[in-house]
């Protein structure tokens, strides 16, 4: 089972537990904090999310020397107050052993001391979710303990922000990672060995298989990317034969889901990533968007806005990084004359704003698509909206530049290459033969990015989907 942290979090963590790896000749005493968490029950990829991070000064500690620590009663019933007012799950305390670096344990006295704390913990909270942590100055080791004082190892810390790093919870310092397989090191010059045998570990959730969709598993397929959840609802028609990737007229003709005309074409490769259908497929439903939770990394590849809104409140309830993508064709008013082709990468998570802060998600565009098809042609005939059902203009051509800026930041995320900070978008005038990072900042009275009770919460706040 994983741990996911924000970033942030993991900054604040390390940052104010580093002074017990001072140097020197004099022992630092061990020093601690205690991480409130929410539960992510996905059967097929559970975590643990990290919510918040409580500080501790040394009147939050009974006991504080360079081998022991023993939290204070008065600061674990904090944490559980903490925990019980903003629903979540429960904590996990965390301790440092001086000493350490690339290997940490625990230790006899946490073996000793762990169950009998854990055992009050869920006395109070029988329901609740508890466990520990031990950090060395570079290596970590992590378990959760059962209501039945049974424990269970957390295997890895993922950490989501500005990269997407993966950090052992066995005692050890990062490891080695194993060489990629040979098909793939072509790409080993700007993703290396480690990024790559990251990528044939986690599974992609990719929302939309139209234009931009069906190129971004093509894109993962190449990559050696562990495993594809497709979510799409709809059918292949006519319109889409220009710009879906290994659509055919007979798919066409047939009304074939698009969903499975990808997973079809990427078992016909033969290469190692899985690909998993998703039932409904359509996110704006509950129980399709509680499948979005079991994904490592998003990519949306939707033009609705209804959706996009669904993805940013997941990207930060679950800690789940959002790479999110459109593309534009702008003529002028008679249709006749080209004006514009755009394309647009953002990236959404814990640190960056959400969508709805950065434009691509309005309060307009969210009220008309939750309209009834009746209650839109009334507003249409009326004057009050234009028609946003048209056809838009769309070519593949225009939606590979998308895709492409999406997978080389996918790369860029697993393993460093572009300049940094990264931007909260990345948007391309071809026309004009501009590229433009924008940085964006959260809106102070967003209820998605910037109510800090929203990030890694889990299920504690219900996902904008139908009712």
């Amino acid at each position: 089972m994983k741990l996911r942290m924000a970033e942030s979090h993991y900054e604040k963590m390390r940052g104010s537990l580093a002074p017990s790896f001072l140097g020197g000749k004099r022992a630092r005493p061990e020093m601690g904090c205690i991480l409130l968490v929410a539960r992510n029950d996905n059967v097929a990829n559970p975590s643990v999310l990290v919510a918040d991070v409580i500080g501790a000064n040394a009147a939050d500690f009974d006991r504080q020397e360079h081998s022991v620590l023993s939290f204070s009663s008065r600061y674990l019933r904090r944490a559980l107050l903490a925990v019980r007012q903003r629903g979540l799950a429960g904590f996990i305390t965390v301790h440092t052993h001086p000493k350490a670096d690339s290997r940490v344990c625990f230790s006899g006295y946490d073996d000793a001391n762990d169950p009998e704390l854990m055992a009050n913990l869920y006395d109070l909270q029988p329901d609740g979710l508890f466990g520990s942590m031990v950090l060395g100055k570079t290596s970590a080791e992590a378990r959760l303990w059962t209501s039945q004082l049974h424990r269970v190892a957390l295997e890895e810390l993922i950490v989501v922000g500005a990269q997407y790093r993966s950090f052992p919870l066995d005692g050890s310092s990062i490891k080695r990672q194993p060489q990629a397989a040979a098909i793939f090191d072509r790409g080993l010059a700007i993703s290396g060995a480690g990024a790559l045998h990251q990528m044939s570990r986690m599974r992609f959730g990719v929302i939309g298989l139209s234009g931009t969709g069906s190129l971004i598993v093509e894109l993962l397929l190449r990559a050696g990317a562990g495993e594809v959840q497709l979510f799409e609802f709809d059918t292949i028609d006519e319109t889409n034969l220009n710009r879906i990737l290994h659509s055919r007229r007979k798919d066409a003709d047939s009304g074939v889901p698009k969903s499975a005309r990808t997973a079809d074409v990427v078992a016909e490769t033969g290469l190692p990533t899985q690909v998993v259908v998703v039932k409904g497929g359509d996110i704006r439903e509950a129980s399709v968007a509680d499948k979005l939770r079991g994904c490592d990394v998003l990519f949306g590849c939707v033009d609705r806005e209804w959706p996009r809104l669904i993805l940013s409140e997941v990207a930060y309830q679950y800690l789940l990084p959002l790479i999110d993508m459109g593309t534009e064709i702008g003529l002028a008013r008679d249709g006749n004359e080209l004006q514009s082709l755009d394309s647009r990468v953002s990236y959404v998570g814990p640190g960056n704003p959400c969508l709805s802060c950065t434009g691509i998600v309005t309060n307009e565009g969210l009220r008309l698509e939750g309209l009834s098809e009746e209650e839109l042609e009334r507003t249409i005939a009326m004057g009050y909206c234009k028609d946003f059902r048209l056809r838009a203009p769309a070519v593949m051509d225009l939606n590979m530049r998308a895709a492409s800026y999406a997978m080389l930041l996918l790369r860029h995320l697993l393993q460093p290459f572009m300049a940094t900070p990264l931007p909260t978008s990345i948007r391309e005038g071809l026309t004009n033969f501009t590229i433009k990072p924008r940085f964006e900042k959260s809106n102070a009275d967003c209820l998605i990015c910037a109510l800090q009770e929203r990030m890694g919460s889990g299920p504690r706040f219900r996902l904008s989907t139908k009712a």
